[in-house]
């Protein structure tokens, strides 16, 4: 192409963060791949990120009310209702028309997000009237929330059939395939790509320090009851060193209620540089289950002798983190111990499980972000 290539990226987060972290990483790469990128942002801000992007358009933003994901509230703390979500609408179209981008990429929808299917509309219009019509991709993870509603997964088919030209699937379908947790994937097989893992290039770890056992919680919003049962678990084996990453988003009475009386062989911190690279100095890693830190961990397991157990968030009716660790577990990665199942002595007892688990033969394709780049340019190349 003679002109330095475009891509309109659109993506929120809700309420955990994770999404945004991956679609950090994407556009990196595709920045060092001679993209020139222009993010629509539809989540709360958060302070400490900032993208490798020309522009960055923040709509007026929308989250879930808790972790249940039954009620979404707008920029004043009310209820999602029809005004705002037309409001955020006539916000992206005023975007979209100053923009000329060759290519438009949506994160999660239409697999995700239902929520915003009103604004996608709305943008997915106006890209059929644009000429020339830029490309459509969809952007997923290897993992699908369960969709227990009939006529949900048809009607994510119908969106891919009508709007999409491609859908970036950013796993290795040697460990996860998209069939997963998504049953009718045949049907839009032919406009399918996998991309591998979207992991953080590699850092040196900032320390000489290690611990027996890392337990993180990523952000902490859900992490409450896996860094409560960790400090009791860990209070009972005074023979190993233990870390616990509560994560920025834990409330502070709770970690107070850590630090309270806390034995010399643990140490509790909301905020462990370099946690990844810190996971290959432990023997074990506890963890929840969410694509990032399911990518630091399997990074981990290639490169260390540090094994891992998963303890996913699977209430409020989520199954995501439950059903990635599972198939990690089926494919030898880690040992499953699920956060409804969670008790002190069973944790003590994954871990021991995990410290035998033997290395997985199996060169897991972590170029997710590389070949995203790549396939975005065969796609522009191809139209």
């Amino acid at each position: 192409m003679a002109h330095k290539p475009r891509i309109l990226f659109y993506f929120l987060h809700l309420l955990g963060v994770g999404h945004v972290y991956r679609a950090q990483r994407l556009i990196e790469g595709f920045a060092n791949h001679g993209f020139a990128v222009d993010v629509i942002y539809g989540g709360p801000r958060l302070d400490d990120i900032s993208f490798a992007a020309e522009s960055v358009h923040f709509l007026s933003p929308i989250r879930a009310a808790d972790s249940s994901y039954a009620l979404y509230l707008d920029a004043h703390d009310q209820p999602l209702e029809k005004p705002f979500q037309e409001q955020r609408a006539r916000e992206i179209l005023a975007i979209f028309d100053q923009l000329q981008p060759d290519l438009v990429l949506t994160e999660a929808f239409p697999f995700g997000r239902r929520m915003v299917r009103h604004e996608m509309k709305a943008l997915l219009e106006a890209v059929q009237q644009r000429r020339p019509k830029p490309l459509v991709v969809s952007s997923v993870r290897d993992i699908l929330q369960e969709r227990k509603k009939p006529g949900r997964v048809e009607e994510t088919c119908d969106w891919i059939d009508q709007h999409f030209d491609h859908v970036l699937v950013h796993s290795d379908p040697q460990v996860i395939r998209l069939d997963s947790t998504f049953p009718l994937t045949d049907r839009i097989a032919d406009k399918l790509s996998y991309t591998g893992f979207v992991i953080p290039p590699a850092k040196k770890a900032p320390s000489d320090k290690s611990y027996d056992v890392l337990v993180s919680a990523g952000g902490g919003a859900f992490g409450g009851d896996l860094m409560a049962c960790a400090r009791q678990a860990a209070s009972t084996d005074a023979e190993h060193d233990w870390f616990l990453s509560t994560g920025p988003n834990l409330p502070e009475a709770q970690y107070e209620a850590l630090q309270a009386g806390l034995p010399g062989h643990i140490s509790v911190e909301r905020y462990l540089p370099n946690l990844a690279e810190q996971m290959k100095q432990a023997q074990v890693s506890v963890s929840q289950c969410g694509y990032n830190t399911a990518m630091d961990v399997l990074a981990a397991h290639r490169d260390s002798a540090c094994r891992a157990v998963f303890v996913p968030y699977d209430t409020e009716g989520q199954s995501e983190q439950l059903r990635r660790a599972e198939l990690l577990e089926q494919a030898g990665y880690a040992i499953c111990l699920p956060q409804s199942r969670l008790t002190p002595d069973g944790l003590l007892q994954a871990v021991e499980k995990a410290r035998s688990l033997p290395k997985v033969d199996h060169e897991i394709n972590f170029d997710g972000v590389n070949t995203s780049a790549r396939l975005l340019h065969t796609f522009l190349e191809g139209r």
